[in-house]
């Protein structure tokens, strides 16, 4: 049975606020439908052209996005092609909300993989075979995974791990963190593993809603932190697995990964802010005055209901009952919303107040300038 060791110290724990608190910036600052599609086509485009990178491609850039508009022709190329649609099967999957499985990892890799002929199978076996991992520029190996006949059975307890209900009690980022780790450690196939591990964890982070719109690139720090990042998934030990690493303690990995992460969880937030920013400076003074959280709610009552009620407002905004009654009080103080039943001692509901009631009509009757609003 796997049983990740590690600890969550002072300053881990400060990314994962951080984390979070980027992740309801870009979740509800509001952006127009337009600009947020080019944005998560080109996050897409990065994401594809950097895991590539990473695992060493002798491509440019510019030979990159080529790959994506025309397709492959050669081997190289055809890595670039078969990630971006990895990538695609994996949006089809988060529609479906499926979870992390064998079978899903096997689809994925086998979406991944460069065959150069012969038809492609619709998934992918561990291998078979011991494999290794070399420094290019000497050869000396720096890795050396488990036996080949230890893999299904090593497989089989990360995923179980990953689904077990105990582990969503562990902050998602922490759980993308070791599923990263512990599935490079494995080394489950030939090749292909890294952009698989690194695929699948961003998968894990959709899963928990730490998707930010699809607007992080994981891969842009490791890009800027090669050395880093193979030294940190080192850690120190021993380069066979079976001395020290089926054992090991995580933390200072997971410091790393959860650094990275919460340093493209902020550029996303603060480029997703600037370009807020932009259109709202054209807004009506009442509608830039409100914070992200009542943008949500103001647009929730101009375009769908003109009444919430805080049980609405508390699944609307994924707030506990006691904090969705301290922000009413708030709000009302601030002249945002008001009870619906003025004379109710227990305010059970509530309604705009006239100044941004006649706003939200101006709204319904344009409905497509402001339909950036609800984020969609």
């Amino acid at each position: 049975m796997f049983e990740p060791r590690f600890s969550i110290p002072p300053k881990m724990a400060k990314r994962l606020m951080e984390i979070q608190e980027a992740n309801t910036v870009v979740e509800y600052l509001p952006l127009p439908g337009n600009v947020l599609q080019e944005m998560q086509r080109e996050s897409a485009i990065n994401r594809v052209i950097l895991s590539t990178k990473i695992e060493g491609s002798r491509l440019s850039e510019r030979q990159m996005r080529k790959a994506l508009q025309v397709g492959q022709r050669s081997s190289a190329e055809q890595e670039v092609v078969n990630l971006s649609k990895a990538m695609d099967f994996l949006d089809r999957c988060a529609e479906r909300r499926l979870p992390i499985t064998e079978e899903l990892i096997k689809q994925l890799h086998a979406i991944i993989r460069v065959i150069p002929g012969g038809k492609r199978p619709a998934q992918s076996g561990y291998r078979t075979v011991q494999n290794k991992v070399a420094d290019e520029r000497t050869g000396v190996i720096v890795y050396l995974p488990p036996e080949p006949r230890d893999v299904p059975t090593l497989m089989e307890d990360l995923v179980a791990w990953v689904n077990r209900p105990e582990t969503q009690d562990i902050p998602a980022p922490i759980q993308a963190g070791i599923f990263m780790w512990q599935f490079l450690t494995i080394h489950p196939y030939v090749d292909g593993n890294g952009r698989t591990a690194r695929a699948l964890a961003t998968y894990l982070l959709r899963q928990h809603d730490l998707w930010l719109k699809g607007l992080f690139v994981l891969e842009s720090y490791y890009d800027r932190n090669l050395d880093g990042y193979y030294k940190n998934l080192q850690m120190g030990l021993p380069h066979n697995y079976y001395f020290g690493r089926n054992d090991a303690d995580l933390t200072p990995w997971l410091d790393f990964f959860i650094d990275g992460l919460a340093e493209v969880f902020r550029e996303a937030a603060e480029l997703v802010r600037s370009k807020s920013l932009s259109f709202m400076a054209v807004e009506p003074d009442l509608l830039r005055r409100l914070d992200p959280s009542q943008r949500v709610v103001f647009a929730q009552m101009a375009f769908r209901t003109p009444v919430l009620t805080t049980s609405d407002l508390a699944k609307l905004l994924n707030l506990r009952d006691r904090t969705v009654r301290e922000r009413l009080k708030r709000w009302i103080a601030e002249g945002f919303l008001r009870p619906r039943d003025e004379h109710a001692k227990r305010i059970r509901s509530v309604v705009l107040t006239e100044g941004y009631e006649e706003l939200a009509q101006a709204v319904r009757e344009d409905p497509e300038r402001y339909r950036y609003l609800l984020g969609d």
